[in-house]
């Protein structure tokens, strides 16, 4: 599972550590701040932004050669309508979803972690080099997909008081 530190959540650990200490077990509040953090992260994928707002990489022309095969060029090797298409509908990380839907939680008493199982999953979110991963046809920019913006920040306290004050 590929895992990334939040930054700014220790507001809500110590709110999450008043809250075990009365009520000793958090599962059905972990369960509702994975489901935000889910949908959340879908969000980051339609948007094509890094839980700050920062703008993913675009796909760069050997990642798009490569989705396109020939049947999108003409004789001369240029992009035929349908090849310009098909790029203009590509962006980063959404080429058949596989990722985004791999995107689930794991609730314990006392904890949510939010990721992906999916191998390859490391690599889009932190990124590589040609040189470190020689098997890589170039480098891949890091486009994170995980982590909490500041809304997601303030939705999760509200949740986390809610539940103090609910239990």
């Amino acid at each position: 599972m590929v895992i990334a530190d939040v930054e700014g959540m220790e507001q809500i650990t110590a709110q999450l550590l008043r809250i075990l200490e009365r009520t000793g077990d958090l599962s059905p509040l972990m369960e509702q701040m994975g489901e935000h953090m889910i949908n959340s992260t879908h969000d980051n994928f339609e948007t094509s932004t890094s839980p700050d707002g920062t703008r993913w990489e675009s796909n760069s022309a050997v990642t798009l050669a490569a989705m396109l095969g020939k049947s999108h060029t003409n004789k001369s090797g240029r992009l035929n309508r349908r090849g310009a298409n098909k790029i203009m509908s590509k962006r980063p990380l959404i080429a058949n979803n596989t990722l985004m839907q791999s995107i689930h939680y794991e609730a314990a008493s006392d904890s949510v972690t939010i990721g992906t199982n999916m191998v390859y999953g490391a690599m889009m979110h932190f990124g590589g080099s040609k040189a470190d991963y020689p098997y890589l046809w170039g480098d891949i920019p890091a486009r994170n997909y995980l982590g909490a913006s500041e809304e997601d920040v303030d939705i999760l306290m509200n949740m986390a008081t809610e539940y103090l004050i609910n239990n």
